[in-house]
């Protein structure tokens, strides 16, 4: 029997699931590749973004500090305009005048602007005809925009011009200008600063931003002013930026574009920002390449990590299509692409160079880059599958759990800024950027999270910030500083009890160190005394440099008037104590004014000024001392300006003359010589006194010129004497300490000879011990050069100064002249008659002349006769006389003489019958 079996055809053919298995695992795999891919591109979108916001805001804040120095600068060259305009104006109606007196005033005010190159006054033509350099250049203005504005706003507002190049200098500048008027509001001109465009160009610069890094400072038509990286050949130019000028168009203070630049190509991401309510712009860039570096970086890590998985998947399917038995193989395939995907994940992570990190829903670690782990001082081992709190200290903790949770609970990126330490013990500044993360279905798994290092951003961002706050030789506040801790001091204070008050501190006679040793040595000086005050101050208390030699201190929760003074004192004993400067021991001394809120002032500017007219009484009073301001210093100082409008007019006016004071030989009576005494007799305020004017004179630069008229006609009445027919009499004159520190000083005097016409042995100079003090070298090379002339040389005020006998027997002086105040209590003050007997000697030791000035009474004269004086000089024998009234003298002991009559010193007083004058009529301040 036979059995047939049933044939079932279907077993042998391939069942649906075994046609379907292909597709669907090729399906699977493109679907993984997708999500991958759609991954890695969610989080470079994120990135991108990440680095373009990050980016904006550091050129946001850089903006911002170049407009606050822009700022800055433009103010403080306006003070100074403002200043010139009100000091100098008058000046300007008749600039035929002085113009030696103005440029010299214009160069004290350019010395507080080191940002101009230039300080000048045109006439309304369009003329400059004062120059802070000295030099008057022909060159008009006439035609330039910036004149026509200030001749055409009678408001006298400041003008700032476009950029330009210079018709004097030959470079590229902007001008800063406020027009001058007169009394009714006529044009009379301007005063202008110009600021080269390199001074910006060179403030940029020190900034060391960088090679991506732009900046560019334009007008309000975009013409370029100056530009980092330097371009002279776009400078003036019109900007091409079509955004730039859309964003001026609309008046934006502020704006963010993106553009290529017309001047070198480059593609930049741009921050604008307007120089406050000026016709300024700043315009801060850095180039997107440079932005986006990490991030490009971000991208060829991504799409490597793609194609390495999508080359391991179509192995993976080809490998599996050509044989399901390999299918183990396969999925140990994948188990390795798998691993390789993870390895290139953590190098994608490890290419940040900032940590970074991807914890789960429950805060717990599941992935750290290289930059996380050096960051915390952990190996990987012991933070994966840890929290923030067993990884970090309790406070850094605290802060990441707070913005982790924020992200989990908002499901939203969340930012922040913070300070943490790192595992070598520094403490460095982050940005913290946390982002959700989701699955394919949208289902929130974890957090993934960056801290961006802003350490040196932060840094160099205060160091500018510094900068633009703080003086650059003492490194202390500023005056923009110093009025912003005002302002919140006088908030802070608001209806309390507690007093503010400001302190004006001015070095007296610094501008002698200046003059003498340099400016350098001057430098090294005021960082001492910045010092000195910080020393002498709480630490609540505010000492800043106004310019100069100008100091403003802001004491805070002063407790009463008693304290303010105390400290003013401590800070004026402080500065009295020698400085110690390049092997040199300095000596000042410091006036301070006092002003006091509320009572003096509600506001920095009235607080300030007025401390600064209490400064200007203290000097007149006493160096070297303080005082609080009263209202009636304002009066004295309108009174000391209306003084100083009329000194500077009365050379013009002729309105100065000499009186002449006879040096006579006690035994003989007979005249030896004259001493030329300055006198000013104002048409209507009548007499003023040597002892008004003669400060202002030396404070204002006007004793130059005072000086040289006293030597000139000095010099031209002695040769009226002679050719009078009188007998030829030595005239001495004296140099004040401007004049003596004057380079051609010896030109000067033979000059004054040469034009008198006389011979140089009737000419005597007489200069104070105290400036023959100073700087010995030079001394010697002046003294030398006026005694090669022929002239006589005498050394007034013997004893008031701190002269070394071995310093002494150098100079070749003719004379030693004994002051006022050794004879005034002669013969009954026994010390002053220790010192009179004692410089006798000393002179007489040197084998130099000897002359008394001041005597007044017959004990006097006998007492200097009985210790070998016998020249003298004051009221005793005469009191200063007009020239002509001495010419009728000299006659009277001429013809006395020549009748062969002896006259004694009583006679010779006798013979000019005078009543006393008041002392300080007898001698000048300056002796001119």
């Amino acid at each position: 029997m036979a059995f047939h079996l049933p044939f079932h055809p279907a077993a042998s053919q391939p069942t649906r699931a075994d046609r379907w298995r292909p597709l669907a695992t090729v399906a699977l795999g493109l679907a993984a590749m997708a999500t991958y891919l759609a991954i890695v591109a969610a989080n470079l979108w994120s990135s991108h973004e990440r680095e373009i916001e990050f980016a904006r805001r550091g050129q946001e804040s850089l903006a911002k500090v170049l407009e606050q120095h822009a700022l800055a600068t433009v103010d403080k060259i306006d003070t100074v305009l403002t200043a010139s305009r009100l000091h100098l104006g008058p000046a300007l109606a008749g600039e035929a005048g002085e113009p030696d007196r103005v440029n010299a005033d214009l160069a004290r005010y350019l010395a507080l602007i080191g940002e101009s190159q230039s300080l000048r006054i045109a006439n309304s033509e369009g003329r400059f005809v004062f120059d802070a350099s000295g030099r008057i250049f022909p060159a008009t203005i006439a035609d330039r925009a910036y004149f026509k504005r200030n001749r055409d706003d009678a408001r006298g507002r400041l003008v700032i011009s476009e950029p330009i190049h210079a018709r004097i200098t030959h470079n590229w500048v902007i001008t800063l200008s406020r027009r001058i008027q007169d009394g009714h509001g006529g044009f009379l001109g301007l005063v202008q600063a110009a600021v080269q465009a390199d001074f910006f160009q060179h403030f940029y610069a020190s900034l060391n931003l960088g090679p991506a890094q732009s900046v560019a400072l334009y007008d309000d038509q975009l013409r370029l002013i100056a530009r980092y990286p330097a371009a002279p050949d776009s400078l003036g130019k019109q900007a091409a930026s079509e955004a730039l000028k859309a964003l001026v168009a609309a008046q934006r203070t502020e704006g963010v574009h993106t553009a290529r630049s017309g001047v070198d190509g480059v593609e930049r991401l741009y921050v604008m920002r307007r120089i406050g309510q000026h016709p300024l712009y700043v315009v801060v860039g850095r180039a997107t390449h440079d932005v986006l570096a990490n991030w490009y970086r971000q991208v060829w890590a991504g799409v490597a990590s793609a194609l390495v998985l999508a080359a391991v998947l179509a192995g993976w399917i080809i490998v599996w299509l050509h044989t399901y038995a390999h299918a183990k193989n396969l999925a140990r395939g994948m188990t390795q692409a798998y691993g390789a995907t993870v390895r290139q994940t953590r190098a994608l992570l490890d290419s940040l160079p900032d940590p970074a990190w991807l914890s789960d829903r429950d805060g717990r670690m599941i992935a750290v880059n290289d930059a996380y782990v050096r960051a915390c001082g952990r190996p990987p081992e012991l933070i994966i599958g840890q929290m923030v709190e067993t990884i970090w200290p309790a406070e850094t903790s605290r802060t990441l759990r707070v913005q982790d949770t924020a992200v989990l609970v908002h499901q939203s990126q969340q930012r922040r800024e913070g300070v943490q330490p790192v595992a070598d013990g520094s403490s460095r500044s982050f940005e913290y950027i946390s982002t959700p993360v989701l699955d394919e279905k949208g289902v929130l798994v974890g957090v993934a999270g960056v801290a961006r290092d802003i350490t040196q951003l932060r840094a160099e961002q205060e160091r500018i910030r510094h900068m633009a706050d703080h003086d650059e030789l003492t490194d202390l506040p500023n005056r923009s500083l110093l009025q912003e801790r005002m302002a919140h001091a006088l908030a802070r204070e608001a209806g309390d009890d507690t007093q503010i008050a400001i302190m004006f501190l001015d070095l007296d006679h610094f501008k002698n160190i200046n003059d003498s040793l340099g400016h350098e040595m001057g430098d090294r000086l005021l960082q001492q005394v910045a010092q000195r005050l910080r020393n002498n101050l709480d630490a609540g208390d505010t000492v800043s440099r106004q310019g100069g030699d100008e100091f403003a201190i802001l004491l805070q929760h002063c407790s009463g008037l008693a304290r303010v003074a105390a400290i003013a004192q401590r800070l004026i004993d402080a500065i009295a104590q020698p400085f110690q400067v390049d092997e040199r021991e300095l000596l000042v001394s410091a006036s301070i004014g006092i002003s006091v809120y509320p009572q003096d002032g509600t506001d920095f500017g009235t607080l300030l000024r007025n401390a600064d007219t209490a400064m200007y009484q203290a000097k007149a009073a006493e160096r070297g001392s303080y005082q609080f301001f009263a209202p009636e210093m304002n009066a004295r100082v309108f009174e000391r300006m209306a003084l100083e409008t009329n000194l500077r007019r009365a050379l013009q006016n002729r309105e100065f003359r000499l009186h002449y004071q006879p040096q006579v030989d006690a035994v003989s009576g007979r005249i030896l010589g004259v001493e030329a005494l300055i006198r000013w007799r104002h048409p209507e305020l009548g007499e003023i006194l040597p002892g008004r004017f003669i400060p202002i004179a030396e404070e204002t630069s006007l004793i130059g010129p005072i000086g040289e008229w006293v030597l000139q006609e000095a010099c031209r009445q002695c040769r009226a004497w002679m050719d009078q027919g009188l007998p030829p009499v030595v005239v001495a004159v004296n140099l004040s300490a401007a004049q003596f520190r004057q380079r051609r000083l010896a030109q000067g005097v033979a000059a004054a000879l040469a034009s008198a016409g006389i011979s140089p042995q009737w000419l005597e100079l007489e200069i104070t011990e105290s400036v023959l003090m100073q700087d010995t070298q030079r001394v010697l090379e002046t003294l030398d050069a006026l005694k090669a002339l022929g002239v006589r040389l005498s050394m007034d005020d013997f004893g008031t100064g701190y002269s070394s006998l071995s310093y002494l027997k150098r100079l070749p002086i003719d004379k030693i002249k004994i002051d006022q105040s050794f004879v005034r209590e002669l013969p009954d003050n026994d010390e002053d008659a220790a010192i009179v007997r004692a410089i006798i000697g000393i002179a007489s030791h040197l084998r130099k002349g000897v002359i008394a000035e001041g005597v007044e009474t017959v004990a006097q004269r006998e007492f200097l006769l009985r210790h070998g004086c016998s020249e003298m000089q004051g009221y005793h024998f005469s009191h200063p006389l007009p020239a002509g009234e001495l010419a009728a003298l000299i006659r009277q002991w001429t013809a006395k003489e020549t009748g062969g009559e002896a006259d004694t010193g009583a006679q010779a007083r006798g013979s000019t019958p005078v009543g006393p004058l008041p002392a300080c009529d007898a001698q000048s301040p300056a002796g001119s």
